[in-house]
């Protein structure tokens, strides 16, 4: 009796602690509440020899018909990526992060919180830049010390999973990342959510690539206020759909590299001058994710 009563206080304190916290209880559980999107299956991802996964390379039947992966690059961002979590969450579902270095050190702790509501967390380079343009020794900081940050800061092994700032691999990268049997991530469905303002284009931009193509890797970013507000009615609108998500877990846990430095940050003069060099559109999103990584090394009041 007494060791029954014990389990049940141990149970309500671990719910208590949760709700304080904002999430619900069942968020980090095996078994999720009727008429919640839930998690459909698991798939424990065998990465040996850097795989692919998305389009153009992966495999085409990765996902089964009306299978989703729920992705969010570039954060963490605390009050966004926190409404996402919460969003997934009261869904009972689970994404993959992909983290980059710089917003890691700035929030280790929304990191922890990640891991500890039992989502995936792979990594989006360090500084976002474009890894095709780099020297294999870049290329290697630019991995190894987000690999090495996101870990430091996650309470749970994370994933060799690893997917590249606007999409842009080489023979080089793709050679690295094979050597590391490190996941190569691609997209199948790109909600495209840096190039607008509000949540209407991001959910239905989504969703007409899921009737499209029927199942995918889905591309989003934790950066975004609007993303994050999008989120609820489109996990609403995939349950409607009658779409199922699958997690991503690493079968076999990344081995670090110690000691790797994080790369140099560039003057502001080779700032400029490689942002004058790409699109209006890339240009945006850059500044955009610099912006808020400053605004956000500023105390709330």
């Amino acid at each position: 009796m007494r060791a029954a009563r014990h389990l049940i206080l141990t149970v309500l304190g671990a719910a208590g602690i949760a709700l304080a916290a904002g999430v619900p209880a069942y968020a980090g559980q095996d078994t999720c509440p009727a008429g919640t999107l839930g998690v459909s299956r698991v798939i424990d991802v065998d990465t040996t020899g850097g795989p692919w996964f998305g389009e153009p390379h992966g495999d085409p039947n990765f996902l089964g018909p009306k299978e989703v992966v729920l992705t969010f690059d570039d954060g963490p961002s605390p009050a966004n990526t926190r409404k996402i979590l919460a969003a997934l969450a009261k869904e009972c579902t689970k994404a993959t992060f992909f983290v980059v270095g710089e917003m890691v050190v700035l929030h280790p702790e929304v990191v922890k919180e990640v891991a500890e509501q039992g989502h995936t967390i792979g990594i989006h380079s360090w500084s976002h830049p474009n890894l095709a343009r780099l020297p294999l020794k870049d290329v290697v900081q630019e991995v190894e010390a987000t690999f090495d940050a996101a870990q430091k800061a996650s309470p749970t092994p994370i994933a060799p999973f690893f997917r590249y700032p606007y999409l842009s691999s080489s023979k080089t990268t793709v050679d690295y990342m094979k050597s590391r049997n490190i996941g190569q991530f691609a997209v199948d469905i790109d909600s495209q959510d840096w190039r607008v303002r509000s949540s209407k284009p991001v959910i239905a931009r989504i969703m007409a690539g899921l009737k499209r193509r029927g199942r995918g890797i889905i591309l989003m970013h934790d950066i975004h206020q609007w993303t994050a507000d999008a989120l609820p009615t489109l996990l609403t609108q995939l349950k409607a759909g009658g779409y199922k998500v699958v997690q991503l877990k690493a079968k076999t846990p990344l081995q670090l590299i110690a000691d790797v430095s994080p790369p140099v940050k560039p003057t502001k003069k080779a700032q400029a001058r490689s942002v004058h060099k790409r699109s209006k559109a890339t240009a945006w999103k850059l500044k955009h994710r610099n912006r808020m990584a400053q605004q956000v090394r500023k105390p709330s009041v």
